[in-house]
């Protein structure tokens, strides 16, 4: 009894607790809101331009769409992935030792969310809704959240390997974030067109959305 009031007491144990099951938690809360927020803001950014994805027959668009969905998409991908950057900055800025404790369960923790949301998902389509959505749309936002899920423990493993830990310059730190947004940016566009042709036939609902 008296080894359990000592193990209790123990700050360290408590501190063991909290960085491997308090602040993942905290993580998993914040991709949460965070995919709550991107949702509402995307579809709001996307009421901006209606006619863009109507008329799209089977496949990949082509011309001016394609510039604009990619438009679209890279900029998501940019908020995304440049808001996750500063939560991993912060987290690795609130520890004395510099480092992120139980990084992986972090990453685990808010990789969750994301594959919840695909599990999970339904697409139903709705055509007395007031704002319809095409097929065209849902298959964009499948095909960009399963692009997210495909990426991000990836992501945020190389930014805090090789941005993040590293002991370097400002400049250097700045360059490297760089380089990795181009060659994710590259790498999540071309993973954009493979799950574009996939996503009907895992979300067989997309079938029953309008082309025009």
């Amino acid at each position: 009894m008296a080894s359990l009031v000592r193990a209790l007491r123990d700050p360290k144990k408590w501190l063991t607790v909290w960085n491997g099951i308090g602040m993942p938690l905290i993580s998993l809360v914040f991709q949460v809101f965070f995919l709550m927020f991107l949702t509402i803001f995307g579809g709001f950014t996307l009421l901006f331009s209606p006619h863009l994805f109507w008329d799209i027959p089977s496949g990949t668009p082509a011309g001016w769409r394609l510039t604009m969905i990619r438009s679209y998409f890279l900029a998501f991908g940019a908020l995304y992935a440049l808001v996750w950057c500063g939560y991993w900055w912060m987290l690795r800025a609130l520890n004395s030792s510099n480092k992120i404790p139980a990084f992986p369960v972090h990453v685990l923790a808010a990789w969750l969310p994301l594959l919840g949301v695909l599990y999970f998902a339904d697409p139903v389509s709705y055509p007395d809704a007031m704002i319809p959505i095409s097929a065209a749309q849902i298959t964009f936002e499948m095909s960009t959240a399963m692009t997210a899920a495909a990426l991000f423990p990836f992501y945020s493993a190389a930014v805090y390997l090789f941005v993040l830990s590293p002991p370097a310059r400002t400049g250097w730190k700045i360059g490297r974030l760089l380089g990795l947004g181009i060659i994710f940016a590259g790498v999540s566009l071309y993973l954009l067109s493979v799950f574009w042709h996939i996503a009907p036939s895992i979300y067989k609902g997309i079938a029953g959305f309008p082309t025009r």
